[in-house]
């Protein structure tokens, strides 16, 4: 009998293209076993040919919604699961050369050791290397704001049954943060994997949500709930603001890309309300303004 090691959970929408990618380069990967790796879709009640392009790959476990229920499909997807560890996977992305084998062999190493273990895609705090944690407070020190990509997200099927009122965030856009937290509060030690495991391809007007509201207010109003202290969590405001905000602020106001469609009103009175008592947002809002008149020139 074979035993599903790892269910790849794949919530979508409108995306038939993308997804299309991204199903083509799950199965035609030399790494991709049958025997231990189930792909799941989890539809979210998509307009376009979502359902006629899943029909290529017969392996893929296909559901649909019958309406769309927005971000609560994450935990709809992962609820399908079978498979000893589950993971969200995102509809753009593809795994890099060796990277499901590196999954596959931890899991299997980890497999009933009563450790927790995640799979991040490196960053600016950690690369190509792995740490080991038993705190909430160490994993927001070690995991900054990529708590919220939803493609960092997995854990054993046995733990994710076990979290209780898991859509409690739902509606913040951010399910996937308290889960995080409840399993890091689990008592287990957690393993973190940090590799370059994906390649990502962005769709053509990526958005659809107010991109700065989701990002500052609903992220740190979850970080905020899990109480910890004061200078801890300026810390983690500080982070996003430095590494996320202004990364993203040069990118809609200074290159002017037009691949996304965020919604950007009110944006900067967002990070007004949220930052206006921190001396180092005006020294980072003085090298935004710096760079746009250098544009501006330029033109």
């Amino acid at each position: 009998m074979n035993t599903i090691l790892l269910s790849i959970c794949i919530p979508t929408f409108n995306r038939s293209e993308v997804l299309d990618n991204t199903l083509n380069s799950l199965f035609s990967n030399s790494e991709f076993n049958p025997n231990q790796i189930e792909v799941i879709v989890s539809d979210n009640c998509s307009t376009d040919n979502t359902a006629q392009v899943v029909t290529k790959y017969p392996l893929v476990k296909y559901y649909r919604n019958k309406e769309n229920v927005k971000d609560l499909n994450f935990s709809i997807a992962l609820e399908y699961a079978t498979g000893k560890y589950i993971r969200l996977f995102n509809d753009t992305l593809s795994f890099k050369p060796g990277a499901i084998t590196k999954m596959l062999n931890q899991i299997e190493k980890n497999l009933g050791n009563g450790k927790n273990i995640f799979f991040y895609q490196n960053m600016f705090l950690n690369k190509n290397c792995e740490k080991e944690i038993n705190s909430a407070i160490t994993y927001l020190k070690e995991v900054s704001f990529q708590s919220t990509w939803i493609a960092n997200f997995g854990l054993w099927k046995d733990d994710f049954d076990k979290i209780v009122d898991k859509n409690r965030y739902t509606e913040l856009q951010f399910p996937q943060v308290d889960w995080n937290y409840k399993i890091v509060r689990n008592e287990k030690t957690t393993i973190i994997y940090f590799h370059d495991y994906f390649d990502v391809f962005t769709p053509n007007k990526k958005g659809g949500y107010n991109f700065f509201n989701t990002f500052i207010n609903n992220y740190l109003y979850i970080i905020k709930k899990e109480n910890f202290s004061l200078i801890n969590y300026e810390i983690e405001k500080f982070r996003l603001c430095n590494r996320f905000v202004f990364k993203w602020l040069n990118i809609f106001f200074i290159k002017d890309n037009a691949t996304y469609n965020f919604d950007t009103k009110n944006t900067f009175k967002i990070i007004f309300k949220s930052y206006w008592y921190e001396p180092y947002l005006y020294f980072l809002l003085l090298w935004f303004g710096l760079k746009k008149i250098i544009k501006q020139k330029r033109r």
